[in-house]
């Protein structure tokens, strides 16, 4: 009997990680699928975060060829990691901006000179909001 069990274990765990590993290779193949504009539509936008230890307030827009403005200037980057779930790019001071999505829309933005990450929000433009009422 114990060499039932430990079959169906041992079963179970290879089962389990084969699993994992093909589940993580379909995902790397789906991402490998997506064209470039698919990726820039990800990021594209503007949004907004709060800085609580300075009290400000900033806004981050990148446009549609993957320029990257922060509070209305743009920066010097040079691309690290570009997929679904995260954009890193390191500035010209050499520190890292990563943009981590969420349900493939940006949703935090961690600044290694801060050591801080934020949350972002998506700016509504105006017209947009009067289209509700």
């Amino acid at each position: 009997m114990k060499k039932h069990w430990s079959f169906l274990l041992g079963a179970s765990v290879v089962t389990g990680i084969a699993s994992s590993l093909l589940f993580k290779h379909g995902k790397k193949k789906l991402d490998e699928n997506r064209s470039t504009a698919d990726l820039i539509k990800v990021y594209q936008g503007q949004w907004w975060f709060v800085d609580k230890k300075k009290a400000t307030q900033h806004q981050l827009v990148i446009d549609d060829k993957l320029k990257i403005s922060m509070d209305g200037k743009e920066l010097d980057f040079a691309l690290i990691e570009w997929n679904m779930k995260r954009l890193t790019i390191q500035d010209s001071f050499g520190f890292h901006l990563i943009i981590e999505t969420k349900s493939d829309n940006p949703a935090t933005l961690y600044d290694e000179a801060d050591d801080s990450t934020y949350l972002l929000e998506a700016v509504v433009p105006v017209d947009k909001l009067m289209e509700n009422d």
